[in-house]
């Protein structure tokens, strides 16, 4: 074990700023200990043999200030934590200024005392409860995901993760292909007998399923990617055709300016509302008037930006106005993603029938809209999730969606996979065969953290706060 292992940290473990309470925690082998050098119970207790599970009332004594800090102490004794390590919990006062008076008591008595106590690195406790085998490498990638969740999706996504799940299904595959690579192994201690231990022919066929089952959980991803980033959606049109209030309605608050007055907006407004566990970030952006003055140029301009960049661009029309007459000021030629056309103010409408559609807009999907009563709002919603990946978004936390570092090791090992049935087929050694094959278990132990190496690690726990 590295000395940076045997060390005790210390750190604030919640979020920073005021509040009625904030918890410092410790993990080592000083972590109980050193609650003796400060720390009065209200009645007496022995920490040297303090129960595994236990809570502590009473005051710290800051010697430096002449003050006593009310606190509850809980304790978690190794191996029961979530470091697998002695864990202290202090709960005390919110207030920022004894926080920081309290970690420099710790860390300065720890000096005093030549107690082995520091501060913690950005997300050491749940590095250490990866090292010491508390969580695999996906279980605490979770973690992060689960802090840094927006939505409900999300959130559930990434405690299934936490619960083991993406681990199971990877240490299923892992284990077909290290069964497999231990008959071809042993096909090769016999070579010189004749002694066929598997065939060619049950090689592939298993390594068809590896393949299969492989190639199933790479299909999922892009809804990962749906959720955590959100769909750039981009309300394009004439002004004064009801965006800004067409977002506020979508959203149930007000959050973008609206005015009678046309080319109100001058800028990209942006906002996140949440269909069926998709996020989508809504973009007002300033009126396409060619008309306008030369000093919303600039605006005209990031507004053509954020078309290019646009996954669903919802066009909006004036429901009592010529569509074509809009439709002329408008510039659809550099479109991408997929678009919707929105006939807004429907409640406006002069007559029962619906404006005729230029033949341009006739292949994109239409809904008529009112931002005022609401009436078409839900159609609306329903047809952005159905703009996305076709509708076919699955965010019920049932399959696993995998990060960066993740998927690039699956696809890894789908490759090994595949270079391995190449050398099956051509009927090369099978020493070549069990050494593709162990390349591609390599990468499926990489997901988990059974191969991994010190960059990898410094990387995922970096991108942890202080504290977790």
């Amino acid at each position: 074990m590295s000395p940076e292992i045997q060390d005790t940290i210390v750190a604030v473990s919640s979020p920073s700023g005021r509040s009625l309470q904030a918890i410092i925690k410790i993990s080592g082998p000083e972590a109980i200990p050193c609650m003796k050098d400060f720390f009065i119970p209200t009645s007496h207790i022995d920490f040297g043999v303090v129960p595994a599970y236990t809570s502590i009332a009473g005051n710290i004594h800051v010697m430096e200030e002449g003050i006593n800090i009310p606190a509850v102490l809980y304790i978690m004794k190794q191996p029961y934590s979530y470091t697998k390590e002695d864990v202290v919990e202090i709960h005390t006062l919110g207030s920022p200024m004894v926080l920081e008076m309290l970690l420099s008591s710790i860390l300065s008595k720890g000096i005093q005392v030549k107690r082995n106590i520091r501060l913690s690195q950005s997300g050491e406790f749940t590095k250490r409860a990866f090292l010491h085998g508390r969580i695999d490498l996906t279980q605490a990638e979770a973690t992060m995901r689960i802090i840094r969740a927006h939505t409900d999706a999300e959130l559930k996504v990434a405690v299934a993760q936490l619960t083991g799940s993406v681990s199971q299904q990877i240490k299923r595959i892992q284990d077909d292909a290290v069964s497999l690579c231990s008959y071809i192994e042993a096909a090769i201690d016999f070579s010189d007998q004749d002694i066929e231990l598997i065939s060619a022919r049950e090689i592939m066929n298993r390594l068809e399923v590896i393949k299969k089952n492989i190639s199933q959980l790479l299909i999922q991803p892009e809804t990962g990617k749906v959720s955590q980033e959100g769909i750039d959606t981009v309300l394009y049109g004439k002004p004064n055709v009801g965006k800004s209030s067409l977002i506020n309605a979508l959203l149930g608050k007000k959050r973008t300016l609206v005015s009678e007055i046309p080319g109100t907006t001058r800028d990209v407004i942006a906002d996140i509302l949440e269909i069926r566990g998709i996020r989508f970030k809504l973009m007002d952006t300033a009126g396409m008037d060619d008309s306008e003055e030369v000093v919303l140029s600039r605006a005209m301009e990031k507004t053509r930006a954020t078309l290019g960049k646009a996954q669903v661009i919802l066009l909006v029309f004036d429901g009592n106005s010529h569509i074509d007459e809009q439709l002329r000021e408008m510039q659809l030629d550099d479109l991408t993603g997929n678009v919707v056309v929105v006939i807004n103010k429907c409640d406006l409408l002069k007559s029962s029938s619906s404006p005729e559609l230029p033949a341009e807009l006739k292949k994109y999907p239409l809904v008529h809209t009112s931002a005022l009563t609401g009436e078409g709002l839900e159609r609306l919603k329903g047809t952005l999730v159905e703009s996305v990946l076709g509708g076919r978004v699955n965010l019920s936390g049932s399959a696993p969606i995998f990060n960066v570092r993740q998927r690039e090791a699956l696809q890894r090992s789908l490759q090994s996979i595949q270079q391995t049935m190449e050398s099956v087929s051509n009927n090369e050694s099978y020493e070549f065969v069990a050494l593709d094959l162990r390349t591609a278990i390599d990468a499926l132990g990489e997901i988990v953290g059974e191969v991994t190496t010190e960059d990898i690690l410094s990387k995922i726990f970096s991108e942890f706060c202080i504290g977790k």
